[in-house]
């Protein structure tokens, strides 16, 4: 059982890796035109402004 949860731990960080990778990969791309993107939840808002 303890290899199962090591494998489930390791491709966690795995994912965690590839996403911080593209996080940072992405940094100097100029936003993407349109009128922007909003995105609403109950405890947050995050609202995206066009140029």
């Amino acid at each position: 059982m303890e290899s199962v949860y090591r494998g489930f731990e390791t491709s966690l960080l795995g994912l965690a890796f590839c996403l911080g990778l593209g996080a940072c990969l992405t940094l100097g791309t100029p936003p993407a035109s349109g009128n922007g993107l909003a995105v609403t939840l109950p405890m947050l808002s995050v609202t995206l402004g066009g140029p």
